[in-house]
């Protein structure tokens, strides 16, 4: 009688949690449509813009990509055709604040339809650079009806370590000490209000986990139960672990809010599923996510990101060295990406241009924190169809990149306005399904030709420290006049 009883009072649990959260999302519909409707009249609304990426690290599954319009009144999701974003840097603006002019018409389940958007003054020259602590903290999350509690909180502490495997030891050498998320902690499981199915209607497929009630829900428990903590000392990120799957995916983006009555910023924040702090390479992609990059890729141009083994933002954990207690950890990422968050600056490469001819050119290897005398860490290369090239050398060694696919020159194609920057070069045709075959490992002797404007990249020697490489530009440039045009269509 005991148990019916427990039962019961469960299932009644169950339905008021149910019908408070329905009662919650007919009040945002509700909020939403006003809004909408109010927001036809108006030339213009401004915002701050915020990605979320859905991964599934799955070349069956394609990535999912949100993005949105967080006003002082309300979270906008925002559609936009794949044209449209090719036309502008969208990936490169997360966190910052935008104009944007809607369609006139209703939004659907894609969101409201984007006829203009531009950057607020100001904002194009905001850098997007990560630099000193970056403090994290981990919020454990259960739903109610799951009493799993996958791993304990020492677990999810020492993620955060200055050892190898830990996140710490991990910026801090993809940085090149530039970064490091000292200070970063985790507190204990706490219960969500609502069960699994509440928030992750279809757990373990689609798309549709509740993230903002998830990010509300976590965040709100977490904060009140732990009533030391002071969510705003300097903390800029939130990864959210929660003890069941969510939907296709583990998430990684952004949230502009204010918590704990502190004031509205922008949070960096991920949503991870137990198969995602299995892997550590897993968190630092979505913590990757979080910090503002979007994917790399190989250049099959095929829809799947996850493709190229040479960055923690593809396939973070493909060629992975492996952690007896944290699993596959992360990789560096590509050199291009290292420079938007200000890790490398042009002062750290070669930069090529019209006139370059014959240059020989020494380039350090990637993963080594210091550069040597005379050498670079990168050449940059500009062409014509206003793309460019970096060219960067991997070394198999070190905590992080020992079991990479090779030691090798690798040259990646940068056009900001797709959703996936870098590609990796791949010499053969047509371009491999994954990027560690010959193809992409530039070795002696070799020489790649830009396709574009002939200029040419011959890998002279290799040497302890890295590989001289020889940069020439053509003598027949078509489009000379247009060679530094490196900005979007």
């Amino acid at each position: 009688m005991q148990k019916h009883l427990e039962c019961l009072t469960n299932e009644i649990k169950d339905i008021l949690v149910k019908t408070m959260n329905t009662l919650k999302s007919m009040l945002c519909l509700s909020t939403l449509i006003l809004m909408t409707a109010a927001m036809a009249a108006e030339d213009s609304v401004e915002g701050v813009l915020i990605f979320e990426y859905g991964d599934t690290f799955d070349a069956t599954q394609a990535p999912h990509q949100n993005f949105y319009l967080q006003t002082e009144k309300a979270i906008i999701k925002l559609d936009a055709s794949a044209a449209f974003k090719s036309r502008l840097p969208i990936d490169a603006w997360s966190g910052k604040r935008v104009s944007v002019k809607f369609k006139n018409q209703l939004a659907t389940n894609l969101g409201r339809s984007i006829q203009a958007i531009e950057l607020i003054e100001g904002e194009a020259m905001r850098g997007g650079g990560i630099s000193g602590p970056q403090k994290w903290v981990s919020f454990l999350c259960k739903f109610n009806d799951v009493a799993t509690e996958p791993e304990n909180e020492a677990y999810f502490d020492n993620m955060y370590a200055n050892t190898p495997a830990g996140l710490d030891h991990y910026w801090r050498e993809v940085s090149y000490n530039n970064a490091n998320v000292a200070g970063s902690v985790a507190f204990d499981w706490v219960d969500l209000p609502g069960t699994h199915t509440s928030y992750v209607p279809t757990p373990g497929s689609g798309t549709d986990a509740d993230l903002n009630l998830l990010f509300d829900d976590c965040t709100d428990t977490a904060i009140s139960t732990y009533g030391g903590l002071d969510i705003n000392d300097d903390f800029v990120g939130i990864n959210m672990m929660f003890n069941e799957s969510l939907d296709c995916c583990a998430w990684g983006g952004g949230r502009y809010t204010s918590l704990d009555g502190g004031p509205s910023k922008l949070w960096r924040v991920t949503w991870n599923p137990p198969w995602a702090f299995r892997s550590i390479g897993v968190i630092a992609h979505e913590m990757g996510h979080g910090f503002g990059l979007p994917h790399a890729n190989n250049s099959d141009g095929d829809s799947n990101p996850y493709d190229s083994p040479w960055d923690v933002m593809s396939s973070a954990t493909g060629y992975a060295v492996n952690d007896g207690v944290y699993g596959r950890l992360g990789k560096h990422i590509n050199m291009e990406f290292k420079q938007r968050l200000e890790w490398v600056t042009d002062g750290d490469g070669f930069i090529a241009d019209e006139n370059t001819d014959n240059e020989e050119v020494f380039i350090n290897y990637s993963s080594r924190p210091t550069t040597m005398v005379n050498g670079v860490r990168f050449a940059r290369i500009p062409a014509s169809n206003n793309t460019y090239y970096m060219v960067e050398v991997r070394k198999a060694e070190g905590n992080y990149e020992s079991n990479i696919v090779d030691t090798a020159v690798i040259i990646h194609n940068v056009a900001n306005c797709r959703s996936e920057p870098p590609w990796v070069v791949d010499g053969d045709t047509p371009a491999a399904d994954y990027a560690d075959t010959e193809g992409v490992l530039w070795r002696t002797g070799e020489v790649f030709v830009d396709p574009i404007d002939d200029f040419s990249v011959t890998i002279l020697n290799e040497f302890e420290n890295g590989f001289t490489v020889n940069l020439s530009a053509s003598q027949d440039l078509i489009n000379r006049s247009t060679f530094e045009n490196t900005g979007c269509l």
